[in-house]
């Protein structure tokens, strides 16, 4: 119901009773419905009166169904959801009008909270939190999905509650919909539709809906963060479907933590499994622990310089396609592995120029066996020797496994592993795939990078990147972090080969050493598979 006739149906209905509920006056108006204040026996409600037009297009069966399921949530207990209280339908003025009753909430909604109003970091966690915790409720206690959650359905009280509202398109998983003129029409907000729901592809289950609840959620936070509709450049219809199916949203601010930034960005990962596992019970369950300021080890700047450089922009997209070929998406792909190449290197040489160590030498792009089975991934290996000396604390050189995959939707992995070979282990950076050869045979320990001849082996890496990629200062800056610490575990792991070392010399300068041998020499190989000693 557009802005016009919800004005006009004011003013037929203002100052009336529709079923003993006394109409103030306006307060909003949706696609199917407009709300107004209404009273009776002294107490404030909300009063949603929906357009007739709507009405006899899809029947008055399928009203009456729709206005059950909600009135069906009567009496619930899920905090920070509106509260129905009755409806139906009524005569009026020889009219039939049907109506819903809410709880009536003094305050504003996020639509308009977010133009009109400045607000913390603190406020953004706790719009987040809100929706998870009522969403999941919803969904694992009442067996419903929302299906429209949106800044306009959501409303901040004067007392700064969030109360998600609007139950109009709710489904119950398993069970077809009212909502739906048809088993697959699109219902709900388009800009806010996750792929999988836009094309009517989702899976009806729990685990279904619920990676809609967070694609939905990371939108509205989108709009929080970015203080715009998301893909509101994207007009007209066509290409803002072509933004939903294939386009990754800008998530920048420099008021916020990257993690932040981060988490909003994984919740709007196209793929819905993927989503589920980016966004798992354990990330949720640790969303209060984000902080305002960053733990970053970097050095004493990196807080600094994580926040200046937040707010540079990525590069623009092409100009949008109605159709998009898989060669384009092939072509959009590769240049973000090249991206994320260029980040990695970017990030050893900013630890370089801190010092920790003296050179770097690189293989080129190489693949295992294992690899080879998946020929169309995009996944790039690179073996890095970093040189350093017993005054940095490096008894030999450590080399670095960095291993990088990606898909065209900016879905990318940067795992990493670490080691410091013995003496008697043959490596050479020319030839990384001997050097796993060789691991393998000394260590005896399963690696599936290894490639022996006919052998499929297990090393374990350990991610130091996981999710969407936004290739900006504030990413290179968390990626030499990250990198950074895995140089910390690993010349933590032989301290004490360098002290010995040092002692060798010292007792060799003070004609103590009598032996002909060094203590690396008898150093077996150090591997650096985790953070941490």
């Amino acid at each position: 119901m557009d802005r016009t006739k919800s004005l006009q149906l004011e003013k037929e209905i203002k100052g009336t009773e529709l079923n003993g509920y006394k109409v103030i006056s306006l307060i909003n108006n949706g696609k199917s419905a407009a709300v107004f204040r209404a009273t009776k026996d002294g107490k404030d409600f909300a009063l949603k009166v929906f357009d007739n037009y709507l009405v006899e297009r899809f029947g008055h069966e399928i009203q009456t169904k729709r206005i059950q399921q909600e009135i069906d949530l009567k009496n619930h207990t899920i905090p920070n959801l509106i509260k129905i209280f009755e409806g139906g339908n009524t005569d009026f003025d020889n009219q039939t009008y049907y109506y819903l009753v809410m709880e009536f909430i003094l305050g504003v909604n996020l639509k308009d909270y977010i133009l009109k109003k400045d607000y913390s970091f603190e406020f953004i966690k706790n719009v987040l939190l809100k929706l998870v915790t009522t969403t999941s409720k919803l969904l694992e206690e009442k067996n419903i999905a929302h299906r429209d959650i949106k800044p306009e359905n959501i409303m901040v009280s004067n007392s700064g509650e969030i109360i998600l509202m609007d139950l109009g398109v709710l489904k119950l998983v398993g069970a077809k919909s009212f909502s739906d003129e048809e088993e697959k029409s699109f219902v709900g907000t388009l800009r806010y539709a996750a792929p999988e729901f836009l094309l009517r592809t989702e899976e009806d289950s729990i685990l279904g809906w619920k990676s809609l609840n967070i694609y939905q959620i990371g939108a509205t936070l989108h709009d929080l963060v970015m203080k715009r509709e998301i893909f509101s450049d994207k007009t007209p219809y066509s290409n803002l479907v072509i933004a939903i199916k294939d386009d990754m949203p800008e998530v920048y601010n420099d008021k916020y933590p990257f993690e932040l930034l981060q988490l909003i960005r994984d919740m709007l990962v196209k793929d819905w499994k993927r989503r589920l596992t980016l966004i798992d019970n354990s990330r949720l369950k640790n969303l209060d622990s984000i902080k305002e300021t960053f733990d970053n080890s970097f050095d004493e700047d990196a807080d600094v310089l994580l926040k200046m450089t937040m707010g540079h922009k990525t590069k623009f997209e092409e100009i949008e396609k109605l159709r998009r070929t898989q060669q384009e998406l092939k072509k959009k792909e590769k240049q973000i592995g090249e991206d994320l190449k260029n980040s990695v290197d970017l990030s050893f040489q900013k630890i370089r120029e801190k010092g920790i160590y003296n050179s770097l030498k690189k293989s080129k792009n190489f693949r295992f066996n294992s690899d080879k089975r998946n020929p169309d991934a995009l996944i790039q290996n690179y073996l890095y020797e970093v040189q350093g000396d017993l005054k940095s604390g490096f008894p030999r050189s450590l080399f670095v496994l960095v291993r990088i995959s990606n898909d065209s939707s900016s879905y990318s992995e940067i795992e990493v592993f670490g080691i410091f070979p013995s003496v008697f282990l043959k490596a050479d950076v020319k030839q990384p795939l001997r050097v796993f050869q060789e691991l393998a045979k000394e260590s005896q320990v399963g690696n599936r990078y290894a490639t022996q001849a006919n052998k499929y082996h297990s090393f374990q890496t350990f991610n130091i990147y996981r999710g969407v990629a936004e290739i900006n200062d504030s990413f290179e800056n968390h990626l030499s972090g990250q990198l950074l610490k895995l140089f910390v575990t690993a010349l933590k792991r032989v301290e004490d080969y360098v002290k010995k070392e040092i002692q060798y010399y010292e007792d060799m300068a003070n004609n103590k050493n009598t032996g002909s041998s060094r203590i690396t020499t008898g150093m077996k190989n150090i591997i650096i598979n985790k953070l941490g000693t």
